[in-house]
């Protein structure tokens, strides 16, 4: 179960995919000089049929649209990657926050990386541990039906001093934060068989809790007591972070794809067009339309907030930051409205998390910022190949087990 920086593969160019409800995502990315590159972009409509209650329920299908997309973004390109990482956004994840002691036998040689690993091999075993009567209680999985996709050290400590990278210090007692991630082994299979299909190796599945926040690792308010929300179609993603730390996450049921459900009812004579013509531009429609989409933000507004103080009772918020198919200017002021009826932030800035993608229309910024993220969590992962004491970050990648 234990990950080692040797297993990362060297490579240079990936694609990185999110599989939406409604829309598959690619972007063809490449490392230059130690920064990510995004070579080209492809946004490919799906079937309805093919995600049910926001899961996977289509396999072929799933795979001829990804296949579409991937060669699609590939049109002005002389080769495509073989290599492909892929976005996790689903309910059936469950996320475990450890923070576990270790008392060093040397107290006076310095840290190590095959310390740090052997320190996080044994965090792993305990987090199943911990999560095996949420799992049954919520999924009546078992426990061996599980997989632990991703670990990550979200903080590290040595002897009472918060650093950022522990390699060469000295000390005796270490404390480490760490998340780790499961989901069911049969979701496993599924991406695994689409790789197959798609005849492209998967390097690694990589949940939003770890992707969303890295897009804040180079702002002034990285460190600010912080929320990122990214709006989908059937998902409304959640993750709170402080000081640079991630406290939590949570995946919400149902998004923005409740909005066309209950145009569907309350306007029958409304064509599926004409429906998304009205969500996609709410500002001119939400006069016309006050009722039904008060309604809707008024529920998505009470389970983002029931979210965020069910990921931790001490919320007071700096800085929300927004993403996703719904996320709007529009969007921002009724969120922000909304919070003003709630103690958790002291008049609360939000904005978009990223304003501009390289070789992204602007139009289309925000549905392509979940897997934009996605993108830089695996430029940091491929950089530790090259620099592995730049960061204290990894990730368990299918092709080790």
């Amino acid at each position: 179960m234990s990950f080692k920086i040797s297993n990362i593969i060297d490579y240079h160019q990936f694609i990185a995919l999110d599989i939406g409800t409604s829309k598959i995502k690619v972007l063809i990315c490449s490392i230059e000089g130690g920064w990510l590159k995004i070579l080209s972009s492809a946004i490919m409509r799906q079937s309805k049929k093919n995600i049910i209650d926001g899961e996977i329920a289509d396999l072929y299908s799933i795979s001829e649209t990804i296949k579409k997309a991937i060669h699609k973004a590939w049109e002005n390109l002389d080769e495509i990657p073989n290599d492909i990482v892929i976005s996790l956004s689903s309910v059936l994840a469950f996320s475990d926050i450890i923070h576990m002691n270790y008392i060093r036998e040397n107290p006076e040689s310095p840290i190590t990386m095959d310390e740090i690993d052997n320190i996080v091999k044994k965090i792993e075993y305990t987090s199943l541990d911990r999560v095996k009567g949420k799992i049954r209680e919520r999924t009546g999985i078992i426990e061996s039906e599980m997989k632990l996709v991703t670990t990550s050290i979200i903080s590290i400590t040595v002897d009472g001093q918060k650093i950022g990278n522990p390699i060469g210090f000295t000390g005796k007692n270490i404390k480490l934060g760490v998340i780790n991630i499961f989901m069911p082994l049969s979701y496993v299979n599924i991406i695994q068989n689409i790789g197959r299909w798609l005849s492209k190796n998967i390097i690694s599945l990589i949940p939003s809790i770890i992707t969303l926040p890295k897009l804040l690792e180079e702002r002034d308010e990285n460190f600010d007591f912080n929320s990122c929300i990214d709006f989908g179609t059937s998902k409304t993603t959640i993750v709170i972070s402080n000081k640079g730390e991630i406290l939590g996450g949570n995946t919400i049921n149902f998004g923005f794809g409740l909005l066309e459900e209950t145009f569907k009812r309350k306007e029958p004579r409304l064509g599926y067009l004409d429906i998304e013509h009205h969500i996609t531009h709410i500002e001119e429609s939400y006069e016309q339309y006050k009722e039904i989409f008060d309604s809707f933000f008024s529920v998505l507004f009470d389970a983002v907030f029931i979210g965020m103080t069910d990921i931790t009772k001490q919320l007071f918020l700096k800085n929300i930051f927004i993403s996703g198919w719904g996320a709007s200017p529009f969007l921002q002021k009724k969120l922000s409205k909304y919070l003003q009826t709630k103690n958790i932030g002291n008049d609360i800035h939000i904005e978009q998390i990223v304003k501009g993608i390289e070789n992204i229309p602007s139009p289309d910024t925000g549905s392509f910022t979940q897997v934009f993220a996605l993108a830089k969590t695996t430029e940091e992962m491929l950089l530790l190949k090259k620099d592995p004491i730049a960061r204290i970050l990894r990730y368990i990648i299918y092709r080790y087990e």
